[in-house]
């Protein structure tokens, strides 16, 4: 029995803080909260997260715009986001292209630039530099050539 109340706490605060950022997370703000207040916003750290619209590699590393999406408490993106409140993320690292085919994507950084683009549609638009970030892979189609066997179908080709 003692044993337990040892553990417990302990269990406890591993389970508070279960967000992929760690301590980053706990003084970041949501995409909401950087619209309500846009200057005051610049320069805050954000935590964001949707699938991937589209990636450009540059010069200095990746840059991956997503839709915005719901977060969970381990901050993994819902799978459908938000297509009138993006988020261009920049990357210091050189993701290659078949690692954003089909994911998910979840980072943590500072808001550098907040635009609102009215061509196609009322778009609310978030630019951060990510310190971190965490790509969340989606499961494969069922009739995907690599995949195995799946719910007794396979999918060869010839």
């Amino acid at each position: 029995m003692t044993k337990l109340l040892k553990i417990l706490p302990l269990t406890l605060l591993l389970t508070a803080c279960a967000s992929t950022f760690g301590d980053q997370a706990q003084n970041a703000i949501t995409y909401q909260e950087a619209l309500q207040s846009p200057s005051a916003a610049l320069g805050k750290t954000i935590i964001v997260g949707g699938p991937i619209i589209s990636y450009n590699q540059t010069a200095n590393g990746t840059q991956i715009e997503i839709a915005n999406a719901p977060l969970n408490d381990q901050d993994a993106p819902s799978i459908r986001g938000n297509m009138s409140e993006r988020v261009i993320i920049n990357i210091a690292d050189h993701i290659p292209a078949e690692q954003l085919q089909n994911v998910r994507i979840s980072a943590i950084g500072s808001i550098t630039d907040m635009a609102e683009m009215t061509r196609y549609g009322n778009t609310k638009i978030i630019m951060i530099t990510a310190t971190q970030h965490r790509i969340w892979r989606t499961t494969k189609p069922m009739f995907d050539p690599n995949n195995k066997e799946r719910y007794g179908y396979t999918y060869k080709v010839e």
